[in-house]
């Protein structure tokens, strides 16, 4: 049954979908293989299914996601596959020379109370940001601040009890923008992700993300690299979430697309993350490993 917080949310999308100038629509398929090393990984491969919509004009832009992933163990293991269902809403205020950011993301998780690792959760997102143009070229920056709440969890020192354990996140970073001729472009991005999880044995971590975007004509390529620590992080401005305790160390993305017509592009990517995997068993990290992340999308504009 649809309560009235539903039909409010509904209604809102609704009216933004007549009032809107354009609308984007973008289903997504990613396939992830783990570390084949049992003593690395006890997850053996996963799906994840989504579509994001995005509604916009020059004042504003809602961004509406959702994902819905599968995770399955190695046989030897004897647990049962874990789903998760992300919702994500992030609304953008454009301005001259600012925008301003706010929005939630609901991740629902089927972990076991056996197996418990951080579960259900629920993150708040904000965000500012700032622009300054120099001819044809822009140079961006700004800073996004996230608050995950998991109100049943363990910590990585017990697992007798569940717990509330409040993470928190700042994010800034910058971009430029080069327009090098009419038909070529290039994006430079630099983000810094410093955490703070006041309940883990170490109570912070920090992490950086560079990428690069080239754009010609119909194609478009992006590469990104990151470093450091990050455990239980946001990415992607608010869009993914880690909801486990498994420490990423590095990590390297290619990306690439191309736009069929002027509403309709396709897009490949592939990624390798190194990480510890964290065993909410025995409340320790495994050796580090690795998994593999292929992902392809479509993106349609109307």
């Amino acid at each position: 049954m649809i309560n009235f917080k539903q039909i409010v949310i509904l209604s809102l999308v609704s009216y933004n979908c007549f009032s809107s100038d354009a609308i984007s629509i973008m289903p997504s398929l990613s396939v992830t293989k783990y570390d084949n090393s049992l003593a690395k990984s006890l997850k053996d491969s996963g799906f994840e299914l989504g579509v994001e919509t995005t509604i916009s004009n020059r004042n504003y832009l809602i961004d509406l996601t959702y994902n819905y992933t599968n995770i399955s163990y190695k046989s030897s293991e004897n647990l049962q596959n874990l789903s998760e269902h992300d919702l994500v809403m992030i609304g953008n205020l454009n301005y001259s020379n600012y925008a301003f950011k706010a929005g939630a993301h609901y991740l629902n998780s089927s972990e076991p109370e056996s197996f418990r690792d951080l579960g259900t959760g629920y993150i708040g997102i904000a965000g500012v940001k700032g622009f300054n143009y120099f001819s044809k070229d822009k140079l961006s920056y700004g800073l996004d601040a996230y608050y995950s709440v998991y109100l049943s969890a363990h910590n990585d020192v017990s697992s007798s009890s569940t717990l509330f354990i409040d993470i928190m996140q700042f994010t800034p970073y910058v971009q430029y923008s080069l327009t090098i001729n009419p038909t070529l472009r290039n994006d430079a991005t630099f983000k810094v992700n410093a955490i703070a999880a006041s309940q883990y044995k170490k109570s912070g971590y920090l992490s950086y993300e560079l990428s690069d975007t080239l754009v010609y004509e119909d194609y478009y390529a992006i590469l990104k690299i990151c470093g450091g620590e990050m455990k239980s992080g946001v990415t992607e401005g608010g869009n993914r979430v880690i909801n486990t305790k498994d420490l990423y160390k590095s990590s390297y993305n290619l990306r690439a697309g191309y736009y069929f017509m002027q509403d309709l592009a396709v897009d490949i990517s592939y990624g390798i993350n190194y990480y510890q995997e964290y065993n909410a068993a025995t409340l320790t990290l495994f050796p580090e490993g690795q998994n593999s992340v292929g992902m392809v999308s479509l993106s349609y504009d109307y």
